[in-house]
């Protein structure tokens, strides 16, 4: 019930345990073998001397720390061997957590707000990616999937959502105009036949109204 004040807290924690984990890696360069690195280290020196400046201590930080250089390369040559392997992905999708999901809003304390639980908009996210998930590679909606990779994001307001890369085996590839508009839409559904999918695209994938006709939009800015 803290508000801001939780996700204050949880950052702080956070950030202590990713700096006890940066000072291990730094005070562990031995156990890494960073003396295999000897090549970098000595053109690092020869930099620093050319350009007048004293070298400090190069601290490595190995592939298997989330978030370093090391690692997001190695993931994107992981993505990219997908690719060499099964050929060019075939669909992209994107999924965005929705604020007003009932297993979000049903599990709300009293006077709590969606952005007061980050932790539990990232619950039932996962629960919906795996559901998703579950979906496209066990179900088959889009055909038989022979590879996949897909990323996760966090939105400012805390939100994530994820952009996924689909490789359809050959025979499910789209092709044709008719597979494609099988797959991806981009008009109003009829409000008469369809009234649930209607009112889904008319709430989150519409913008406005914005200006005169509702001055409060998001993205309003000194009137404009």
């Amino acid at each position: 019930m803290g508000g801001k004040l939780t996700q204050q807290i949880a950052v702080d924690a956070y950030a202590k345990a990713e700096a006890n984990r940066l000072y291990w890696l730094r005070s562990h360069q031995k156990d890494l073998r960073v003396e295999m690195y000897t090549g970098l280290l000595d053109h690092m020196e020869n930099r620093a001397n050319s350009e007048g400046i004293k070298a400090g201590k190069a601290v490595i930080l190995p592939s298997s720390f989330m978030g370093s250089p090391r690692n997001m390369q190695q993931l994107y040559q992981d993505a990219m061997a997908i690719v060499r392997k099964y050929g060019k992905p075939d669909l992209f999708m994107t999924m965005t957590t929705n604020p007003n999901w009932r297993e979000i809003l049903d599990n709300l304390l009293p006077g709590q707000k969606v952005a007061d639980r980050p932790d539990l908009v990232a619950r039932v996210f996962n629960m919906k990616v795996k559901e998703l998930l579950k979906e496209i590679k066990k179900d088959n909606i889009f055909g038989v999937v022979v590879a996949y990779v897909y990323t996760i994001e966090y939105q400012k307001r805390s939100l994530p959502h994820m952009h996924m890369l689909i490789i359809l085996h050959e025979d499910y590839k789209p092709r044709t105009r008719e597979m494609i508009n099988k797959y991806v839409s981009a008009e109003i559904p009829d409000k008469e036949t369809n009234h649930r999918l209607y009112d889904i695209v008319v709430k989150h994938m519409i913008h406005g109204p914005c200006g005169n006709l509702n001055k409060n939009s998001p993205c309003m800015a000194a009137g404009k």
